[in-house]
């Protein structure tokens, strides 16, 4: 490839969004005794799970990146943002985990929220750590205790879960102000250093969303990425690490709606297998240490969900990454820059269909039910969907079709941004991180045009998108090409990464990197008390650490509760 790049055209924008709708599946094995006695379930467990401290990488990438190179090229420039989270370090932190557990008939069929619970409960416990589930979505809890008829919140320890708030009634998982309300709640009565958010449920990428609701008469209601974005928002909180448990959602438009809530991403790229993420082994490393580096942390959650599906019997293929959002701007801005300067290129063929050939079953956490999956099965003849039918095409694949001046550049951003990325041998042509590009199909561009737009995209970049919606492009099946990347990718250790970012012009007239993004947020508004993310927001944990037992007794007594 060459080694000189083009001045890039105006780097564009992204503040994202997106828009509906995914479901699920699983087997049909009613037990009303399914999970009678925890404690019981808790020692079965214990000896069942077998994915353990000895825990082989399985990282596609090799060591955590060193982007040096990008750092000094980039350092005088607003492109790479410093963190944002501050740690006390040596295991002081306090952290709050949120578990967004919309149940869908992923519980209701197979019970696979009860599992993840049971995997949270047999961590055991950390006084500096408080993990809040929302319980919602699903007409059938397989365990003990969790009411279907009404939305609850519980507290999760060793100990178990304990219920703390009854009182909701039965909320819609697809509405925002579901989700801002149970951020806004969770950070403000268990205050913490870092705050971690988890999506569980299906998922469908950018168009798709998240959330299947059991009690929604429309089966197509979602919690579309816009409406995600706008969650997040109105809830006030700044993230450690945003999480989906959900399938299709490690897609550049996710990051980049995502990008002012939180310092890193875990998603992924593939359909995620109906078991998810494994949970006991890195909820105890963060017990032991509060303080750990999330990019260690975010490393085990990849290589505990993948290694869970190696060792299952119920395992399939399975990819996870943790994304680092300070380099999405980077990303974004050599993407752009790769797709507008090789436009014919992208548009001879459907790039989406190079991503996965094979197919799979309607058996994982994406979008299985209603109207969408109807016309999937009518249109494929059978109970199997590829990638390509929600129109994600993977990054690296596609700029490895294309030998252009921008391709290294393109690819040194993804490597840089892609943190840790962990995938079963199946998925491992996978590189961690999709784009959408709707071949073919105008009804699914107006969708994505929509939630782009309420997400705050730049309209250029949007208006750009259309031309992929053509249906010239619908009965294309040309697989011209379309095994090179997966017989010739050997992963991310074997790319040679000799992109020299000092040869980027990416600067402006004025010499500023621009980007244009249409959040006018700053510094100073997460000083404002509004947001949980002020350090002086809870300066005294005195007050609680002196709490004794009749402290706590009364708290959890009050009529509010």
């Amino acid at each position: 490839m060459k080694k000189y790049y083009k001045l890039i055209a105006a780097l564009l924008v992204m503040v994202l969004s997106c828009s509906l709708f995914l479901t699920g599946c699983g087997d049909d094995d009613d037990d009303e005794a399914y999970y009678d006695d925890w404690d019981e379930e808790w020692e079965d467990e214990e000896e069942e799970d077998s994915h353990s401290s000895e825990r082989p990488s399985t990282n596609t990438l090799g060591d955590f990146q060193d982007d040096s190179a990008m750092v000094r090229a980039l350092a005088d420039t607003d492109a790479i943002r410093a963190p944002q989270l501050k740690l006390r370090g040596n295991g002081e932190d306090r952290v709050t985990i949120m578990v967004y557990m919309n149940g869908s008939n992923l519980e209701s069929d197979d019970g696979s929220a009860t599992e993840d619970l049971l995997e949270m409960i047999n961590a055991g416990s950390s006084d500096h750590v408080n993990i809040l589930i929302q319980t919602m979505g699903t007409k059938t809890w397989k365990s003990h205790g969790i009411a279907a008829d009404h939305t609850q919140r519980y507290l999760l320890n060793g100990d178990g879960m304990k219920l703390i708030y009854d009182n909701l009634g039965q909320l819609d998982c697809t509405d925002p102000a579901t989700l801002s309300d149970f951020i806004s709640w969770s950070a403000g009565n268990f205050p913490a250093d870092r705050y971690e958010l988890i999506f569980w449920d299906h998922g469908g990428g950018p168009v798709y969303g998240y959330g299947f609701d059991e009690w929604n008469d429309d089966e197509s209601a979602c919690l579309s990425l816009d409406e995600i974005q706008t969650g997040v928002k109105d809830g006030g909180v700044y993230f450690d690490f945003i999480g989906m448990d959900c399938c299709l959602m490690s897609c550049l438009e996710v990051c980049c709606a995502l990008y002012d809530f939180c310092d890193y991403m875990i998603l992924s790229e593939d359909f995620e297998p109906g078991i998810g993420w494994y949970y006991t082994d890195w909820l105890k490393a963060l017990y032991n240490n509060t303080s750990i580096p999330t990019t260690e942390l975010g490393a085990m959650i990849c290589d505990d969900m993948v290694n869970a599906n190696k060792t299952s019997a119920e395992g399939e293929d399975a990819i996870l990454a943790i994304i680092d959002e300070s380099k999405i701007k980077v990303l974004f801005a050599a993407w752009t820059d790769f797709a507008y300067n090789n436009t014919d290129a992208l548009m001879e063929n459907n790039k989406s269909r190079k991503v996965r050939s094979r197919g799979r079953s309607l058996t994982s956490r994406t979008a299985a039910k209603g109207w969408f999956t109807d016309w999937l099965e009518e249109a494929a003849g059978s109970e199997e969907y590829n990638l390509s039918d929600y129109y994600i095409s993977d990054m690296m694949a596609v700029a490895s079709t294309i030998d252009a001046d921008e391709t290294a550049m393109l690819a040194s951003a993804l490597k840089n941004a892609l943190v840790y990325v962990s995938a079963t041998d199946g998925d491992s042509y996978l590189t961690g991180i999709s784009v959408t590009l709707p071949y073919g199909d105008a009804e699914f561009y107006e969708a994505l045009k929509n939630v782009l737009i309420n997400c705050g995209f730049n309209e250029d970049y949007v208006s750009w998108l259309a031309q992929f919606g053509d249906s010239s492009f619908a009965n294309n099946s040309s697989l011209e090409d379309y095994d090179d990347f997966d017989d010739e990718w050997e992963g991310w250790d074997e790319y040679d990464d000799d992109y020299d970012w000092e040869d980027w012009d990416y600067a402006d007239e004025d010499d500023d990197f621009w980007f244009g993004w249409l959040f006018d947020w700053d510094d100073e508004d997460w000083e404002d008390d509004d947001y949980y993310y002020d350090d002086d927001y809870y300066d005294d944990w005195d007050d609680w650490e002196d709490w004794d037992d009749e402290d706590w007794e009364a708290f959890w007594d009050e009529e509010d509760w």
